[in-house]
């Protein structure tokens, strides 16, 4: 079909020049017999022309028509920029499921939005200042409604802001010598670093496993106690996102390192790492350190391996952390939390990544607590309308002195639809 585009366009293109020759030979001054032999010989060959671009066009359009829509031409992906000199580019995600959770004395249903991975939008405009340096801009918002963050057996519907809440507000500087230079609202330098996942099932199960149910508050002889699983599971990462200025050196041999300053007295540094290993395998990995003045200083750590020859689409992810509390006498927090995964093709449509995991967490609320889940998850790619369908099954198991909570069982389904 390309082909017959470029045919088509190379023909119109001889026509029109035809056409312009017969023209200023009619206005030529002095026309005799012969030139009118030579206008009528142009005439024919316009004609021609015109027969065979109808001929090219019906080709075309029936070529179009039998087309696959993945092989046909949809326009360009960037949108309209109001700067010539920025190309601007739309993306974004839904992600929308339905949560049931069991607190051991009722069970209920959501209609959730997914914060493993929320609803949201994003906007980048990049420029290229010169063959080393580009510069560009973020505006990345989240809308979620009824968040699995926050819906609970006390909120079941109508929760949240109804409103854009901010994710990434950004400018930067690219230098393929020098390195990437942040400034805005966004991601700092540690944040991520406690969740490396190679196994292909983060949309529904990560270190973060609380994400999956986390309003959901433990209950005690039939009553609600306020204590919710968000409270006291966390993978201790980072900082996540703040306004900050972070820088990002290049990329030497696999190897990236990063620091960003908050204001309040806060930074963080992290090393990252990712390459191909024996010619099959996948990994990465991240560490950082984060200091936040006279609350608490926190390391952080990621890997995953994603096996080759050895055994193609098994996967192994391991994170932990650390946060010592600087003021309280509290104990120091930590985690740790493993995965196992593996992804296959069996239906044709798109990769499917099943995945068991174990998280455990110690003092993460408070001195004392030891929070446990496993999990089940299962992730269905569907590439032609990308698209993924996701399932995921996890139990919470809270243990603190002096109180006896019955454990929470949430079970996720839902998909997330990227455009």
């Amino acid at each position: 079909m390309i082909s017959i585009r470029h045919h088509f366009a190379g023909r119109m293109r001889f026509a029109t020049a035809v056409s312009a020759l017969a023209l200023l030979s009619l206005t030529s001054a002095g026309a005799n017999a012969d030139q009118h032999e030579k206008i009528d010989t142009l005439q024919l060959k316009v004609n021609k022309l015109q027969q065979e671009l109808q001929q090219l066009k019906e080709q075309v359009a029936e070529s179009e028509a039998e087309a696959p829509v993945d092989d046909r031409v949809l326009g360009p992906r960037e949108m309209q920029s109001g700067m010539d000199q920025v190309r601007l580019t739309l993306s974004g995600q839904v992600n929308r499921g339905i949560l049931v959770t069991d607190d051991g004395d009722d069970t209920d249903v959501f209609f959730v939005d997914n914060d493993n991975s929320s609803t949201r939008i994003r906007l980048l405009g990049d420029a290229r200042f010169n063959d080393d340096v580009s510069v560009g801009s973020v505006i990345e918002v989240q809308l979620e409604s009824n968040s699995t963050a926050d819906v609970s057996q006390d909120d079941q519907r109508n929760v949240g802001a109804n409103n854009f809440t901010e994710r990434k507000l950004e400018v930067f500087a690219d230098s393929k010598t020098y390195g990437r230079l942040w400034l805005g609202q966004g991601d700092t330098a540690s944040n991520g670093t406690s969740e490396v996942d190679l196994s292909g099932t983060g949309v529904i199960g990560y270190s973060g496993i609380a994400d999956l149910a986390g309003g959901i508050q433990f209950q005690e002889d039939g009553a609600l106690s306020g204590v919710t699983i968000g409270d006291t599971f966390s993978n201790l990462d980072g900082l996540s996102r703040d306004d900050r200025l972070r820088y990002d050196t290049p990329v030497y041999s696999g190897a990236k390192l990063s620091a960003s300053a908050i204001a309040d007295d806060r930074w963080d540094i992290a090393l990252r790492y990712a390459r191909e290993l024996f010619g099959a395998h996948e990994f990465e990995t991240a560490i950082a350190y984060a200091d936040v003045d006279d609350d608490f200083d926190q390391v952080s750590a990621s890997a995953s391996l994603l096996l080759g020859d050895t055994l193609p689409g098994a996967s192994i992810t391991l994170a932990t952390g650390n946060r010592d509390f600087d003021a309280g006498g509290r104990n120091d927090a930590q985690f740790f939390y493993g995965k196992l995964g593996y992804q296959f093709a069996p239906f044709g449509i798109g990769d499917t990544a099943v995945a068991v995991d174990y998280y455990d967490g110690e003092d993460i609320a408070v001195d004392g607590d030891e929070s446990t889940s496993i999990g089940l998850v299962a992730v269905q790619n569907v590439d032609r309308i990308g698209t993924e369908l996701y399932a995921g099954l996890r139990n919470y198991e809270l243990d603190r002195g002096g109180a006896d909570f019955d454990d929470v069982t949430g079970l996720l389904v839902g998909a997330r639809l990227k455009f």
